[in-house]
């Protein structure tokens, strides 16, 4: 998932970051304070062995304490604070101390200190300043130490720690908040521009416009590049389509003109495939012409209007048959009016053609709440809206294999349905142009129901 996330990879390498700068900068806050603390309590130890080296003296040759210490611990059996002098064989210690002697093993220094850490009674470690002195009314040296349980140490470092892992875990937690909002706000014209692309598509616009940052403005000038490369492209596309088609017609007319020099069956069968011919020309043109008007920008057209139009003509033309032709419920076209002239021509066409006696048009918009914007233009909120147009009639209708076959993308001309002739392949292909599509089924009238479906 992190390959195809910008933001996540972001993310992913600020968490990483501040899980090592947090972790490395909370190892070496605890581990200054707990130097800290040690050097706190060992200059505490100091200041008392002074203090107790100051009461130290010799009376009959035994160590006597001339004062007693201002600590009220020393007095207390296996309270954490004690005391001992040791002269030889003459030997002084704290109450605290009870029948037991400080150890004179060390099991390690503490770094940075004179203090070293020596085990005690009742299991305790002890923090431990000692120091071999000479009192003034002797030359024999004496061997002073005074401790302290390691316990309150511990407590003071737990509780330190405690506090300062909660707090960079809050500040590890808002930082990574405020990379996320750095992210989202950074990456916001990347946002923006998938949003003007698509709605560039929908309205078919030619090129981004607005203004840009200036390391998007970059992209922004090469997307417009390509966009008009393609253009061009398929402008000249059209157009060598378009001239090739125009470049057949005039030779097939003068065919048909000299197919009419034949004898009968000859000029019958010649003429068929001149018509033929034709009718493939015709279909490229209209094809060649629908990409081009795909391609550029869009209006929106009525399309209840244009069927009603073609409803008129198609009567007059078919007056013969005497049809009811209904045209109901209304819908818009997002793209060019003669595309959907022709498109609509052909399915109105088809069903004049086969309809008994009824043909019926029904139109409609889904998707998207349909007059969100005025006929003439195409806007966000209509985008995604689809034209529902559904043509039914009361003639015999289609079989399901030549449905297929008749909105069959770029079929030749013998792999449309029968009677349905080339319109039905033509509708297809044009509507496919605009991202819609034809579909074919049975009508509850009795004959066939064309739907196509267009953007609006």
């Amino acid at each position: 998932m992190l390959r195809h996330s910008l933001a996540l990879r972001l993310l992913a390498v600020a968490a990483v970051w501040l899980v090592a700068a947090l972790g490395g900068t909370g190892w070496l806050l605890s581990a200054l304070f707990a130097r800290h603390v040690d050097q706190t309590y060992v200059r505490q130890l100091e200041h008392q062995l002074s203090s107790l080296a100051a009461a130290l003296d010799w009376d009959g040759g035994h160590l006597v304490l001339t004062r007693a210490p201002a600590d009220p611990r020393y007095e207390l059996p296996y309270s954490g604070a004690y005391w001992q002098a040791r002269a030889g064989k003459a030997l002084l210690r704290s109450r605290s101390l009870w029948d037991t002697e400080m150890p004179a093993a060390a099991t390690r220094r503490v770094d940075g200190t004179t203090a070293d850490v020596r085990p005690g009674p009742e299991g305790q470690s002890l923090l431990v300043v000692a120091r071999r002195i000479v009192l003034a009314s002797a030359d024999t040296p004496v061997e002073l130490a005074v401790a302290l349980d390691r316990t309150e140490l511990r407590t003071a470092r737990q509780a330190f720690n405690r506090m300062l892992w909660w707090s960079l875990t809050a500040l590890g937690a808002g930082l990574l908040l405020a990379v996320a909002a750095q992210v989202k706000f950074g990456l916001a014209p990347l946002a923006r521009l998938r949003q003007a692309l698509a709605g560039m598509q929908a309205r078919r616009e030619s090129r981004l416009g607005g203004a840009w940052p200036s390391e998007v403005e970059p992209l922004v000038r090469e997307i417009n590049a390509l966009l008009a490369h393609n253009a061009q492209a398929l402008e000249r596309t059209r157009r060598q389509a378009a001239d090739l088609a125009h470049a057949v017609k005039t030779p097939l007319a003068v065919l048909a003109n000299d197919a009419d020099a034949l004898p009968g069956a000859a000029a019958a069968s010649a003429r068929r495939q001149i018509e033929a011919m034709r009718r493939q020309v015709e279909r490229h043109l209209a094809r060649a012409r629908a990409a081009g008007a795909a391609a550029s920008r869009g209006t929106r057209i009525d399309a209840a209007a244009a069927a009603a139009e073609l409803a008129r003509a198609l009567g007059r033309l078919h007056a013969a048959k005497g049809l009811e032709i209904a045209v109901d419920g209304s819908g818009h076209f997002a793209g060019d009016r003669q595309d959907l002239l022709e498109m609509l021509g052909n399915l109105f066409d088809n069903a004049c053609q086969w309809a008994h006696s009824r043909v019926r048009v029904s139109l409609s918009e889904s998707g998207a709440e349909s007059g969100a914007a005025p006929a003439g233009t195409v806007d966000n909120a209509t985008a995604g809206a689809m034209l529902q147009v559904l043509v039914e009639d009361d003639g015999p209708g289609m079989p399901p294999e030549a449905r297929a076959l008749a909105t069959e993308r770029f079929g030749r001309l013998d792999e449309s349905a029968a009677g349905s002739g080339l319109g039905l392949a033509i509708v297809t292909e044009v509507a496919g142009l605009y991202g819609g599509r034809l579909t074919l089924d049975s009508s509850p009238l009795g004959g066939l129901a064309a739907r196509l479906t267009l953007p609006a």
